[in-house]
């Protein structure tokens, strides 16, 4: 046998094992370590395979739904232990009346007052940042009045 195709099943052998850790720890840290695969050759075969990087993107995802139903079950436990934090975290995760809220009560207005000229400024600095490549392009920006609006009393309308 060739030594290319005696690395090429090596490297099959490797990657299977890694996506295998990968489903049961979803880190690649510590499925390079149990798989013993160097990170530097699990990125290397990323960059050169799409069918590989879908494989780990894949296998991650099994592993996250894998690791989340083994806490899940830990909590449970922990509930039935009547560890009062484990309570606390499962109501507040999971019924909408035990949630942390911010309730906030108010009025809002619009104020209709002119801006000053220094609001004026401001805001056309503003847009410059915003827009540069508009500035760099046409230097085409809203034309303010004194009062904020367009020269033409209107409203100015800024580009997306």
């Amino acid at each position: 046998m060739s030594k290319e195709k005696t690395i090429k099943i090596r490297q099959k052998k490797l990657k299977k094992a890694f996506i295998e850790q990968l489903k049961r720890t979803p880190t690649v840290e510590l499925a390079c370590e149990k798989a013993g695969v160097a990170r530097t050759n699990i990125y290397r075969w990323v960059k050169n395979s799409k069918k590989f990087a879908k494989e780990i993107d894949l296998a991650l995802t099994e592993g996250r739904i894998f690791i989340s139903d083994i806490a899940e079950s830990q909590i449970f436990s922990l509930i039935k232990d009547k560890k009062f934090d484990a309570i606390r975290f499962w109501l507040t995760h999971n019924e909408p009346r035990y949630r942390n809220t911010l309730e906030i009560k108010g009025h809002l207005t619009q104020a209709s007052e002119p801006l000053t000229p220094e609001q004026t400024k401001l805001l056309r600095e503003a847009l410059k940042l915003a827009l540069p490549q508009q500035n760099a392009q046409n230097n085409n920006q809203p034309k303010l009045a004194q009062d904020g609006t367009g020269t033409d009393g209107e409203e100015p309308e800024f580009p997306d």
